[in-house]
């Protein structure tokens, strides 16, 4: 079971004021939204319902428009046909609520053999924020992590942590901790919050200063997430989501940070994009 599927997110979900059903064994999360009416997202389910159901019960919830994003394994032909029969009957939202893409790290290998995998820049990166003292520690505050989110992104960092309290209270301590990277005198200067569900652990959210940047520590950071989880026994790491090429003109601003999570050996996943709006 992926982890939007799962009794713990579902929870999280009817904390921000979604409702929730099953529809032949998949659960859809649906909202009415002021002047847009009633949406249905249905995320990463283990197969995707059956069509007559599936359209008999978001009609009678009174569902207008609609997200369905498959796992990876459901092929881009079917999603495409799944996708066909659904418009005909709900307004088929054009941009995603989850990535459509991500990037994949192997953990099984030892320590040297993931490190190994970086490209030379993140290695000497690994080793710079290292020279420049800082330490990496554990946090079990989701006001830590909100703190230096909100410090980094400015303007925008409540919104970019908006209900992350939530979700802290339902997966802490099991699925989730935090990892903060501190200066020589102390202060905070960059954050994760990672998610571990089944044998994956998930890069959720992250936040860093302008001086943490200049110090490597996002760097830093994504090297002791890979060995947390190693230590919690994940065999992946996913980075949760990247630029996708296939649609280059939606969230071009994601090329950076793109970029930034190429360079660690992880292999490209991808999901089934709709094709509905080219």
């Amino acid at each position: 079971m992926e982890l939007q599927q799962s009794p713990l997110y579902q929870a999280y979900i009817k904390a921000l004021h979604w409702n929730t059903c099953d529809i032949d064994g998949a659960v859809v999360f649906y909202r009415k939204i002021p002047f847009i009416g009633t949406l249905a997202k249905l995320q990463r389910p283990d197969r995707l319902p059956y069509l007559p159901k599936i359209i008999m019960t978001l009609q009678k919830i009174g569902v207008t428009q609609l997200s369905v994003e498959p796992k990876e394994d459901v092929s881009q032909e079917t999603y495409t046909t799944y996708m066909s029969t659904l418009s005909k009957f709900f307004r088929i939202m054009a941009t995603p609520f989850i990535p459509t893409k991500t990037i994949m790290i192997d953990l099984s290998g030892n320590q040297k053999d993931i490190f190994n995998r970086f490209t030379s820049a993140k290695r000497r990166a690994v080793r710079k924020a290292e020279k420049n003292n800082l330490t990496i520690v554990e946090s079990h505050d989701i006001n830590d992590l909100i703190a230096i989110k909100s410090k980094g992104a400015g303007m925008f960092g409540g919104i970019t942590t908006h209900g992350i309290d939530r979700l802290w209270k339902l997966f802490y301590p099991k699925h989730v901790t935090i990892l903060l990277a501190k200066n020589d005198t102390n202060d905070v200067v960059a954050g994760i919050l990672l998610l571990f569900w089944n044998t994956t652990a998930l890069y959720w959210i992250a936040g860093a200063t302008h001086q943490g940047k200049k110090m490597f520590a996002p760097t830093l950071l994504v090297w002791y997430a890979l060995l947390m989880g190693k230590k919690r026994k994940c065999a992946a790491f996913d980075f949760i989501g990247v630029w996708d090429e296939r649609t280059p003109t939606q969230f071009k601003e994601w090329k950076g940070f793109t970029k930034f999570k190429e360079g660690f050996g992880g292999t490209p996943v991808y999901y089934p994009i709709s094709t509905l709006h080219k």
